[in-house]
């Protein structure tokens, strides 16, 4: 996402929390996107641009956060890799906008760092470059991805058919608030993190010192990615 769109800080806080909480280090990127192909492309060298200290990477796209505090990434997210690299979760958001039913949503994505999600992430980048219909059409990186990357890597991507454990409207872990307004966006995210805090007063432990969260927020940007590591 590109912009000044409110619902940016409500995600931010979000996210921050659950990552303080569980001691991951939490990421935003507000890089210029290119302007040669949709804003929705910048998630691809950002993600690649953090692939390198890390035993695993979770993407989340601007308008996804975390629903759910309790659950960690390590007992919910990383075991239904089932041995491979890339996870994403069906393109649903709901039971009844069930879109490309057994082709993967890019708007949450969790990698296991190492040569397959290099390069998988380099060759999803280069589509743009040899597919010009993709930089524009409807919805372009995930197009690419579906027909350019999804053959090569077809063994090496799971895709969750149950897509609410990883996002959708609905999800009970992530929330991926897609195709929303930018107000219910904003209206939706505010509920969730005035009920983030209110549990956080009465019931969350005391975040661990000297922990390794941190972020980077070069100046005069304004693209929002947000990245969870483990």
């Amino acid at each position: 996402m590109h912009g000044p769109y409110e619902y940016f800080s409500w995600a931010e806080r979000i996210n921050r929390l659950y990552c303080e909480r569980h001691g991951y280090e939490y990421v935003i990127s507000r890089e210029e996107p290119r302007g040669d192909r949709h804003i929705c492309w910048h998630k691809i060298p950002a993600i690649s641009g953090e692939l390198h200290d890390c035993d695993y990477l979770l993407y989340l796209d601007a308008d996804a956060v975390f629903y759910s505090h309790e659950l960690k990434i390590e007992n919910e997210l990383i075991p239904e890799l089932q041995g491979k690299s890339i996870l994403m979760a069906q393109d649903c958001v709901s039971e009844s906008l069930r879109w490309s039913q057994g082709l993967p949503n890019s708007g949450v994505i969790l990698l296991k760092t190492g040569r397959i999600a290099v390069d998988f992430m380099a060759d999803w980048d280069h589509v743009s470059e040899i597919d010009e219909e993709t930089r524009w059409r409807w919805p372009p990186e995930q197009l690419a991805l579906w027909r350019h990357v999804m053959p090569k890597y077809g063994n090496d991507i799971r895709v969750v058919v149950d897509y609410y454990i990883v996002q959708g409207l609905l999800g009970q872990y992530i929330r991926h608030f897609c195709l929303c307004s930018d107000a219910k966006r904003t209206q939706n995210m505010k509920t969730i993190h005035d009920r983030l805090k209110i549990k956080q007063k009465t019931n969350w432990p005391q975040s661990r010192s000297g922990s390794e969260n941190h972020e980077r927020y070069p100046e005069d940007k304004s693209s929002t990615i947000s990245l969870g590591r483990t």
